[in-house]
């Protein structure tokens, strides 16, 4: 196995719902639950939650870590609407550290 290599044998319904219980809800206020699981719609709210709030904080003139985040969250929702939590998940790994910084 390379060096760096990180190994998680949780699902990635486990790995998206760790996701919403870690940043994602209290950043979005998007909760799992009301979605029934589905992570395409969960990830689709999220997404435009944030979108809204980056053209917020656009039209006041303020920059926001936001913006750096709707790149890889759009991956997120684009690639749950495929099936591919894989993708999903790593996608919001980077988020999560812009996330911690909020």
């Amino acid at each position: 196995m390379p060096c760096g290599t990180v190994l998680d044998f949780r699902s990635g319904e486990q790995l998206l719902q760790s996701h919403a219980d870690l940043w994602l809800t209290s950043l979005t206020g998007v909760d799992p639950a009301a979605y029934g699981g589905v992570w395409s719609e969960v990830l689709e709210q999220a997404d435009r939650v944030l979108v809204a709030r980056v053209e917020e904080a656009s039209a006041a003139g303020e920059e926001s870590l936001l913006e750096s985040m709707l790149v890889m969250t759009d991956v997120a929702r684009k690639a749950a609407a495929r099936g591919d939590l894989g993708v999903a998940t790593t996608s919001l790994a980077y988020c999560e550290t812009l996330a911690s910084r909020l």
